[in-house]
């Protein structure tokens, strides 16, 4: 018996955070500042953020449940919703993010979440997180605007819009929330998202 609340209290607990980490990611679309074809938005500071605070699994359920939305119809993404968002030359970075998050995660957490708090390895993970997101995202827009929107742009005048403009900005994030999980981690050691201390908060509780 107090096994079973033990484990319904630990997937309680998973599903707050996935839901705390999928309204800041909301929230974060609409805090945008339009300069150019790729808006600057919270949106990846949050997504990084997710991998590195609920591991790399919790952050990809999130990051998908967050994408469904969006495809759903939904307004969550930064310039709306709906199927044919993905025509959007952006769409590219919300893909980035379905990747970049979990690899946060598995890089700076472990595969089974249970890794100690490191500062060096939350860094990895946070810039695997920012290549990733940035290497898709570009992509995805020089595809689109070629060969969709018929707007025709070099690989290079790509990257320069879509990465180097928003690289100071997106590098400090990485820092910030690095050193945020760390002091987060260092002092719940280890943090609650993983399922072995998850098991131990609860019985202590109960």
């Amino acid at each position: 018996m107090l096994k079973t609340r033990s484990k319904a209290m630990s997937r309680t607990l998973r599903l707050v955070r996935i839901a705390i980490f999928l309204a800041l990611i909301i929230v974060g679309a609409f805090v945008k500042f339009p300069i150019g074809i790729v808006p600057v938005s919270m949106q990846f500071a949050f997504c990084m953020f997710a991998g590195l605070m609920l591991g790399g699994t919790d952050a990809f359920f999130c990051i998908l449940i967050y994408i469904i939305m969006g495809l759903a119809g939904i307004p969550v993404f930064t310039a709306g919703g709906g199927i044919f968002y993905v025509l959007q030359p952006t769409f590219g970075y919300i893909l980035g993010f379905l990747i970049g998050a979990p690899v946060c995660g598995y890089v700076a957490r472990g595969f089974k979440n249970t890794a100690r708090p490191n500062i060096w390895r939350m860094l990895a993970g946070a810039f695997c997180a920012l290549a990733i997101c940035y290497s898709v995202g570009v992509m995805y827009m020089y595809l689109m605007l070629n060969f969709y929107v018929g707007t025709a742009m070099s690989m290079s005048k790509a990257w320069m819009a879509g990465c180097a403009v928003f690289l100071p900005t997106d590098a400090t994030w990485c820092v910030v929330c690095s050193l945020v999980t760390f002091a987060v981690m260092k002092r719940i050691n280890p943090m609650p998202s993983s399922r072995k201390f998850s098991d131990e908060y609860v019985r202590e509780t109960v």
